[in-house]
């Protein structure tokens, strides 16, 4: 039922010039300097425009808009005299909290804002990189405009859920990954990935390397929470008495469904008399069956306490007797990291991307009622708390310094391409190296 977390491998890169880099995932870190002085000494020049349509909602929630605006933070501290330009299709309703070398472009026209996000990425986006000339575009979401050979191509898989598990996706998302994913991915100057399973499945499918893996990681505020902590958070949310978790959003990927029919079978059989199951995690897709079985078992343990803050996580991770996620595939897997951080006891399905997020702390399961229930009388069992060294868990501090040191040497091989072709053109190369910074 468990196991433990197979060694660090080598993370295989390529630079854009090409070069094949190799390095093992901890060498990589100590390699980009752990004060970053030398990225600041290298990012004068540099220009990034990205995607950012995860940012375009009042409440942006899930686990792209999470991964995305982590990176940006720690890019922002990373590179401080870089320029940013951010092409957003609807308004911002919150603040970002990053300075104001960050360019927020909103899409000025009603009706464009208003069009499927895929379509306006691949039909306006074009035009603003164009104006904004940055070194590299990086694509958060997989899909990317085509843009001119001066322009760098950097675009970020999280998952191949159109290929393992489409029957999850919503049909407009299913489609456009259907449409465009396999040609932007291939025709991309770098690809980003989120783990070595993500790789592994990426070369599988598509026959394409990934240049460079750019790991989730775990926020400083996600530790072992104090009572006082713990005990306002219960009372937040109305939670009382021992307590199992899941944090996931309600879609069928997450085998929520699975998890509320296995936890009403073990109350049956009398084998968790105390524990109440605690779902938190907003509203998804194709949820409806979720929040009927929900509904049902309200009187029965079943407490959904809907979308939690960041700031609240730690907290409630922290009181949790197990921390439950039976996911039928994950990118990543990131509450596993997070939970495991506050030392909570992790059960998770047992596949290789969620195996980097748990390492050999949790207890892996087969996504079936027989391995849920397995794993979570396991945990509790367990006497020991989730994390062997906190300390050690991989930050988005340490994934912002390897993605900060690929963009230079990607924006690095963009200026050589546009020097290039300005002396093909005839122009003076001093007239071109003069971009506005």
């Amino acid at each position: 039922m468990s196991g433990a977390a197979p060694a660090e491998t080598p993370v295989v890169c390529r630079d854009g010039a090409g070069q094949l880099l190799r390095a093992g995932f901890w060498v990589s870190l100590m390699t980009f300097a752990s004060d970053g002085q030398h990225l600041q000494g290298r990012a004068g020049r540099i220009r990034v425009g990205l995607d950012g349509r995860c940012f375009g909602a009042e409440d942006p929630k899930g686990g792209v808009y999470r991964y995305v605006s982590e990176l940006c933070r720690a890019l922002d501290g990373l590179l401080p005299e870089a320029r940013f330009f951010v092409y957003v299709q609807k308004p911002l309703g919150h603040d970002p909290g990053l300075s104001d070398r960050w360019v927020w472009q909103v899409e000025p026209m009603p009706f464009w804002r208003e069009v499927r996000g895929p379509v306006w990425l691949k039909l306006r986006v074009r035009s603003f990189v164009a104006r904004d000339r940055p070194h590299v575009f990086w694509a958060t979401g997989t899909l990317c405009p085509r843009l001119s050979s001066q322009t760098k191509s950097a675009v970020t898989v999280h998952d191949l859920n159109h290929k393992l598990v489409p029957e999850t996706m919503p049909l407009g998302r299913l489609w456009s990954h259907r449409l465009f994913f396999a040609r932007d991915v291939l025709r991309a100057d770098a690809v980003i990935v989120n783990s070595q399973g993500t790789a592994a499945r990426l070369k599988q499918f598509l026959g394409r390397e990934a240049s460079v893996v750019v790991r989730c990681g775990v926020s400083p505020q996600f530790r072992r929470a104090d009572q006082g902590l713990v005990k306002n958070c219960l009372e937040k949310y109305g939670i009382e008495g021992p307590y199992i978790l899941s944090v996931a959003t309600r879609e069928p990927r997450k085998n929520l469904g699975l998890l509320l029919e296995t936890f009403l079978s073990m109350k049956g059989e009398a084998l968790l008399r105390k524990h109440c199951l605690v779902l938190a995690g907003a509203q998804g897709w194709k949820e409806r069956s979720i929040n009927s079985a929900v509904n049902r078992g309200r009187a029965f343990g079943i407490l959904p306490i809907g979308y939690v803050p960041d700031d609240d996580l730690p907290a409630l991770y922290s009181g949790a007797d197990a921390f439950i996620f039976p996911s039928v595939y994950e990118g990543f897997g990131l509450p596993v990291l997070e939970a495991r951080a506050c030392g909570t006891p992790v059960v998770a399905t047992d596949i290789p991307e969620i195996r980097e997020a748990g390492g050999e702390d949790a207890i892996y399961v087969q996504p079936t009622a027989r391995g849920i229930a397995e794993g979570i009388l396991a945990a509790l069992r367990r006497k020991d708390r989730g994390c062997a060294n906190r300390e050690k868990l991989w930050t988005w501090e340490d994934s912002g310094r390897i993605f900060a040191e690929f963009l230079l040497r990607l924006a690095g091989a963009a200026d050589c391409d546009a020097r290039a072709a300005v002396r093909a053109s005839g122009e003076s190369p001093i007239k071109h190296a003069a971009r506005p910074g």
